[in-house]
């Protein structure tokens, strides 16, 4: 059976099998795992897939955001401050996660399942493995967190368990998709396992050329950052906010530099954190389709990964999904991170942006003015950046290579014993 589509126009319910994807989010415009699925996805026949969610993850992703498709959504129960609750809530999630398992058996046997799709991430994924090691279907698994320091894998409540389970179900797969050159060598020394690499990815539009125009008729460069704000980027927003803030920029000619946030921060948040300031401005969650113009219309793309030490494991191995679109915009990028992350690594490696590899705001600052200050500087970036996003980060070419990893998982099967580790 060939299901390779002839291109993206061309997938039709013909070329391609029935698919099964399982996870907490569904494909959406929510997390990067769940963003590069929503891409690859796109031109899938809404008839031959089914989607598996929680409620949260359903009402966290406004309806245009989601795919055309089946989706079949499972109750999800928050934690609880208190100790007893919080276990007695971890159970019935244990129980709703088996429901879950068992609804993925009853579908992939009347749809005539060919493949099961699950992120590493929470724990529906091991509900995905289950599913398709009792039904022998082959399941493919991608890995864009950390599952060694994740939220399950290293839970106090199922100790070893949840690491060992999540070994298992890399183990089992038939294919593995890692997320950074990090992450597969993460997966490799945990695991014995090889991986596929699949960079964070966008569709290719023809480019701008205005990446050496400073869109800030007379008050200052704009720089934005989008996206959710946690422990992997907190303290470098700290550190920006506090840069504008206090005046830094205004010794290096910048008096009115402004930051603009797309992210689905609230004015209490805002307030909470202490950025609450004239320069700085929230303009709210930004969906896919919206975000294209929203980074056009700033001078330069912020992009920063944290130096804090209880990130480190994250910041090491995982990789920022909205780099892609940071790329496609064809403005400057900014990249603030330690050295040891990969962020910083493959910003110096493939030379797209400036980069920050000090917590500092009088080096943020000078950066921040080099930008500003030089055409040249701003247009070489911008030139680089469009080069790299050709090269690694089209959602076309991974579509393609996504459907030849379906024709050849689908017509090995599923082994009735495990495969053999490759040597670490």
């Amino acid at each position: 059976m060939n299901v390779v589509p002839l291109n993206d126009e061309e997938v039709g319910a013909a070329t391609v099998p029935r698919l099964l994807y399982i996870g907490e989010f569904p494909p959406s415009n929510h997390h990067g795992g769940a963003i590069l699925l929503r891409r690859l996805l796109d031109k899938h026949p809404t008839d031959s897939l089914t989607i598996m969610a929680s409620k949260l993850g359903m009402r966290a992703t406004a309806a245009p955001d989601l795919l055309g498709c089946r989706h079949i959504a499972f109750p999800f129960l928050r934690n609880s401050p208190n100790f007893w609750v919080a276990k007695l809530k971890i159970v019935i999630n244990c129980l709703i996660l088996a429901l879950v398992a068992l609804r993925a058996v009853l579908v992939i046997k009347r749809q005539r399942v060919k493949t099961v799709i699950s992120i590493i991430q929470g724990r529906y994924y091991l509900a995905a493995a289950l599913a398709a090691w009792v039904t022998r279907t082959p399941h493919i698994v991608m890995v864009h967190d950390n599952f060694v320091s994740g939220n399950f894998a290293a839970s106090t409540f199922t100790g070893g368990m949840g690491r060992r389970l999540t070994k298992r179900t890399l183990w089992n797969a038939a294919h593995i998709y890692a997320v950074s050159p990090e992450m597969q060598r993460l997966v490799l020394d945990e695991c014995g396992m090889q991986s596929e690499l699949q960079l964070p990815s966008t569709t290719i539009r023809p480019r701008q050329q205005d990446g050496h125009t400073l869109r800030d008729n007379g008050s200052g460069p704009v720089i934005l950052f989008a996206g959710t704000v946690g422990y992997t980027v907190k303290d470098c927003l700290d550190l920006l906010v506090s840069t504008i803030m206090k005046g830094m920029l205004k010794k290096y000619g910048l008096p009115n530099a402004r930051l603009h946030l797309c992210t689905p921060l609230t004015d209490a948040e805002i307030l909470t954190f202490g950025w609450s300031s004239p320069g700085i401005t929230n303009g709210g969650w930004v969906s896919q389709s919206e975000l294209p113009t929203v980074l056009a219309n700033a001078d330069i793309l912020f992009l920063p990964y944290s130096f804090s030490p209880g990130a480190r494991k994250a910041v090491e191995t995982a990789f920022p999904s909205k780099i892609a679109d940071y790329l496609a915009a064809g403005k400057p990028i900014l990249v603030l991170g330690p050295k040891y992350s990969s962020l910083v690594r493959y910003a110096r490696e493939q030379g797209f942006a400036e980069i920050v590899e000090e917590f500092s705001s009088s080096t943020l600052a000078r950066t921040i003015r080099k930008i500003a200050v030089s055409p040249v500087d701003r247009e070489t970036l911008a030139a680089k950046g469009a080069e790299v996003l050709l090269a690694n980060h089209d959602i076309g070419a991974q579509r393609r290579r996504f459907y030849r990893v379906l024709e050849q998982v689908i017509s090995a099967g599923t082994p009735k014993t495990p495969r053999s580790k490759v040597a670490s």
